[in-house]
């Protein structure tokens, strides 16, 4: 498994959380312009003891929420196909939830992490959202994501949404 050296918007993240099954986080932006750079990422519904792939990843969902908040706009093709495949939406947008990693802790556990590919997805996902959470702790990631998640995110009102409805064509 390569190091990681660098993240980008559209990278899918998999890891073994404490439960021994792969969970996925999807980069929705990167602060890199200067320090403290950070990570900001969607979780994925993806919860399997086989590794995941990315053709198998785009029928998994994300955490997130239908926002009437329209700060960050999508083009219209973006919000016709949003709303084509998530219809009780319309006319908000859709937003994901973000668990925000800072580089320099990232750096620390990074091989527990494997890049299984990019996906080419809206702008602003995370920004269109309405909670975001630091992440930035190996510890807590593991067992978060194995053990309380689901409850964590619907306490705090986040849905979950395919995540089909946020790729560009």
């Amino acid at each position: 498994m390569p190091t990681i050296t660098d993240i980008n918007q559209g990278d899918l993240l998999t890891f073994k959380a404490n439960d021994n099954k792969y969970k996925v986080l999807l980069c929705t932006s990167t602060y890199k312009e200067k320090s403290p750079q950070n990570f900001t990422f969607s979780a994925l519904t993806y919860d399997s003891l086989e590794k995941p792939t990315t053709a198998n990843v785009m029928d998994t969902e994300f955490f997130g929420i239908g926002n009437g908040k329209n700060d960050f706009k999508y083009s219209d093709n973006e919000l016709h196909k949003m709303w084509s495949i998530q219809p009780e939406i319309k006319p908000c947008l859709l937003g994901s939830y973000g668990f925000i990693i800072w580089r320099k802790d990232f750096m620390m556990f990074r091989d527990n992490f494997e890049i299984i590919g990019n996906l080419n997805i809206v702008d602003h996902l995370d920004k269109n959202g309405n909670g975001s959470m630091n992440a930035s702790d190996w510890e807590f990631i593991q067992d978060f994501f194995a053990n309380r998640i689901n409850s964590v995110m619907s306490d705090r009102g986040q849905q979950t949404f395919k995540l089909k409805a946020v790729i560009k064509d």
